[in-house]
C-alpha cells in the first residue's frame, strides 16, 4: 500500500491483483474508491485526478476555510456583491435545486442556524428561542441574489453552507470525471453515500449494505447496484442532548430547530447521488408517511424508511434487494 501526498491531501492506494482501492479523508469522513483494473486507463493518474478534484472542491466551497470562495461570500453579506465563476454558478444552481426538491427542508443559506446549534451542542446549553428565531429570519434561499457573474447576500449575518448536498454533488461530479477518462466500472463510497458504476468482478453487480437501526453489525438489506447511487440519512446514531431533550443531528431550517430524536433512517436509490441525498434528508425531516410519499412521487427513485420497530418501502424497492433482514 502506498501513502502519497497530493496538494496537501494524503491518500492511500492499495493495489491488489485485480483491483485498486483509493482511500482518503474529505468532507469530514472517510472516502473510498474501488477500481477493477483495466488496460484502458492509468490507475495512479486516475486516483491523483480524483484527490485533486476533491481538494479543489473543498478549498473553494468549505465554509470552514477562511480563504474559500464561500467564506468570501459570507463575509460580504449585507455589504457587496461577490464575483463568481462558471463553476460557482453551477454550485448555486445545485443549491437552488436542493432547496426546491426538498420543499425547503434543505436550505443552503442555513449557516446562521447551524452556528447556533453547534454552539449549543458544545456548551450543552439550549439557545434562547429569541436567538433561534432571529437566526431563522436570516435563513431563506429565496433571499439570495445571484446571476451567472456575481452573488449577493442582502442581509448582514446571512451565510452559505453547502453541507446539505455538497458531498453527494461531489460524488456525481467524480462519477462524470471517471467516465470521461474511460473508467466504466467503479464504486465510490464517501461516508456511506455511494455510486456504483458498471460491474464489480466477473460481470456481477456491486453489492451494498443498508444499515439496520437495531443492529449495527448486521445490515437490514443487501442490495445490488449498477449505474445508480445510494444515499442514506439517519437520526438513530447521531444525536445530542441539550437540557432535558434529545435532538437528532439534522437541522430543520423551517422551524429553526434540529429534529427531535426520531430514530428514523431513510435510504434512497437514484441515478443521481445528489438527488438521492436530498430525498433521504427530506424523508428524515418529514417523517415516515410523508417521506414515503416523496419517494413514490419521484421518477426513477426507490427507497426504504426504517424506524426501530417498522420499515416502509417504495413499490419497486424489492427489485434491488439480494438479502433482507429487516424489522
Amino acid at each position: 500500500m502506498a501513502i502519497l501526498e497530493k496538494r496537501n491531501t494524503s491518500y492511500s492506494l492499495l493495489k491488489e491483483k485485480q483491483r485498486a482501492k483509493l482511500c482518503f479523508q474529505a468532507f469530514g469522513t472517510t472516502c473510498n474508491l474501488d477500481l477493477p483494473y483495466s488496460k484502458n486507463f492509468n490507475v495512479d493518474f486516475i486516483c491523483e485526478e480524483v484527490v485533486s478534484w476533491v481538494n479543489h472542491f473543498q478549498q473553494r466551497y468549505s465554509r470552514y476555510l477562511e480563504n474559500s470562495w464561500v467564506s468570501e461570500v459570507n463575509r460580504a453579506a449585507g455589504k457587496e456583491m461577490v464575483a463568481l465563476t462558471k463553476e460557482d454558478y453551477e454550485i448555486l444552481q445545485a443549491a437552488t435545486f436542493a432547496f426546491f426538491l426538498s420543499k425547503h427542508a434543505i436550505d443552503p443559506s442555513c449557516l446562521p442556524l447551524t452556528k447556533i446549534w453547534q454552539n449549543a451542542t458544545a456548551s450543552k446549553v439550549l439557545p434562547e428561542e429569541k436567538k433561534v428565531l432571529q437566526a431563522r429570519d436570516l435563513v431563506n434561499w429565496n433571499y439570495v441574489e445571484y446571476t451567472p457573474n456575481e452573488i449577493f447576500l442582502p442581509k448582514a449575518g446571512m451565510g452559505l453552507d453547502f453541507g446539505g448536498f455538497g458531498k453527494e454533488l461531489a460524488i456525481d461530479k467524480i462519477t462524470g470525471l471517471l467516465k470521461s477518462h474511460g473508467v466504466e466500472n467503479f464504486l465510490i463510497n464517501f461516508g456511506g453515500d455511494i455510486f456504483a458504476a458498471g460491474y464489480a468482478d466477473h460481470g456481477e453487480d456491486w453489492k451494498v449494505g443498508i444499515e439496520n437501526p437495531n443492529q449495527e453489525a448486521k445490515p437490514a438489506y443487501v442490495i445490488k447496484l449498477k449505474d445508480h447511487a445510494l444515499a442514506s440519512s439517519g437520526n438513530y446514531r447521531k444525536f445530542f442532548d441539550v437540557g432535558d431533550k434529545r435532538y437528532g443531528h439534522t437541522l430543520d431550517p423551517r422551524t429553526g430547530y434540529p429534529t427531535i430524536h426520531s430514530q428514523l433512517s431513510a435510504s434512497i436509490v437514484n441515478p443521481s447521488c445528489m438527488k438521492a441525498g436530498i430525498l433521504s434528508t427530506s424523508c428524515l425531516l418529514n417523517g415516515q408517511e410523508k417521506g414515503l410519499q416523496m419517494i413514490e412521487a419521484e421518477w426513477g427513485t426507490e427507497g426504504c424508511i426504517q424506524s426501530l420497530d417498522s420499515c416502509s418501502t417504495s413499490n419497486r424497492f424489492y427489485d434491488y434487494i439480494l438479502y433482507e433482514d429487516s424489522i
